[in-house]
C-alpha cells in the first residue's frame, strides 16, 4: 500500500497535457517541493514534466533561468498541500487548469492482500471503487477497479438481499463491494461492504 508521508505532488515526465500528470503522485522528502516544468519543443508542441526537487538548489537555479533557455516556457515551485479534490499544487502551476475526473482507486488483480495494490488509476466521473475477494486457484485473491454507480447500486441491493456467494466460470466471488474515495477499495471487502453507500434510492434504496 503507498503511504504518502511528506508534500505530495503530481509526477510525470514530458506528458502531453497537466491532466495526463494526474495519473501518478509522488511523495517528497522534507528538503524537497513540488516543481512543473512546461517546456516547448523543436516542433512547438508543449510537455509537461513535474515532481519533486530541491527547495534550496535546484528550483533556484532552474527558476533563474527561465527565459534563457527559449525552450522552457514556464518553471515555477510550490508547497501547498493538494487542495479539496485531492490535486497537488503544482497541477496549478503555470497558469494549469487539470481537468478532474473521479477518484483514484487501486487496481490490481488477484493480489494477497488489497492493502498491498501499488498501482492506482483515476476512475471516470460515474464510477467508483471497488474490490472483489474471491477464491481463485485454491487461494483466496483480491481484484480492485473501478465500477460504474449503478453496478455498485445493483451489488448493494443483492447483498441486502442476500449473503450467498457469487459463482463464476472460474472463481468463487465471496465479496464485492464499491466505496467512494481515493485508495478506498485498499482494504478487506468485508470492511468495504460495510460502508458502501447508495448513488440512486431507486435501486438500492
Amino acid at each position: 500500500m503507498l503511504i504518502f508521508v511528506g508534500l505530495i505532488c503530481l509526477s510525470c515526465h514530458r506528458s502531453a497535457n497537466i491532466t495526463d500528470c494526474l495519473k501518478q503522485k509522488v511523495s517528497c522528502d522534507t528538503d524537497e517541493q513540488c516543481f512543473l516544468d512546461t517546456t516547448i519543443l523543436p516542433d512547438l508542441s508543449t510537455v509537461f514534466s513535474a515532481g519533486c526537487i530541491s527547495k534550496q538548489i535546484i528550483c533556484n537555479l532552474i527558476a533563474s533561468a527561465v527565459g534563457k533557455r527559449d525552450t522552457v516556457a514556464c518553471f515555477m515551485c510550490c508547497n501547498s498541500p493538494p487542495n479539496s479534490t485531492h490535486v497537488p499544487c503544482n497541477g496549478y502551476l503555470c497558469n494549469q487548469a487539470p481537468h478532474v475526473g473521479g477518484v483514484s482507486c487501486g487496481v490490481c488483480d488477484r493480489v494477497s492482500d488489497p492493502k498491498k495494490c501499488a498501482v492506482e488509476q483515476q476512475c471516470q466521473p460515474n464510477e467508483v471503487c471497488t474490490v472483489s475477494t474471491l477464491f481463485s486457484g485454491f487461494a483466496v485473491k483480491h481484484s480492485l477497479g473501478c465500477e460504474q454507480k449503478t453496478v455498485c447500486d445493483q451489488l448493494l441491493k443483492q447483498f441486502k438481499i442476500t449473503h450467498t456467494a457469487a459463482v463464476g466460470k472460474r472463481d468463487v466471488v465471496l465479496c464485492k463491494a464499491c466505496c467512494d474515495g481515493t485508495g478506498c477499495n485498499k482494504d478487506d471487502c468485508k470492511n468495504v461492504i460495510k460502508r458502501q453507500t447508495c448513488h440512486d434510492s431507486t435501486i438500492c434504496g
